[in-house]
């Protein structure tokens, strides 16, 4: 947590604002928005599906759910 806050007081937050946490599956968000809130961060949200979802038939993600299958803009460098 006190990483957390020393990222987020980096970045400029200011507390009482909203944070959305986000990672491949939405699994580890989850935890981390979980864990944050307990603290009296946020009001935290976890993007469900994470980035590229869950693994398709071909057992490939990004095709299915999440961020990246929804269309929504990333980009990659």
């Amino acid at each position: 947590v006190s990483s957390l806050n020393a990222v987020l007081g980096g970045a400029g937050y200011e507390k009482g604002k909203p944070i959305f946490f986000l990672c491949r599956s939405g699994a580890r968000s989850r935890s981390a928005a979980i864990a944050a809130t307990a603290v009296g961060l946020g009001p935290c949200f976890n993007v469900a599906d994470g980035f590229e979802g869950e693994l398709d038939g071909e057992q490939k993600r990004g095709r299915i759910a999440g961020w990246k299958a929804a269309g929504l803009p990333w980009s990659q460098s």
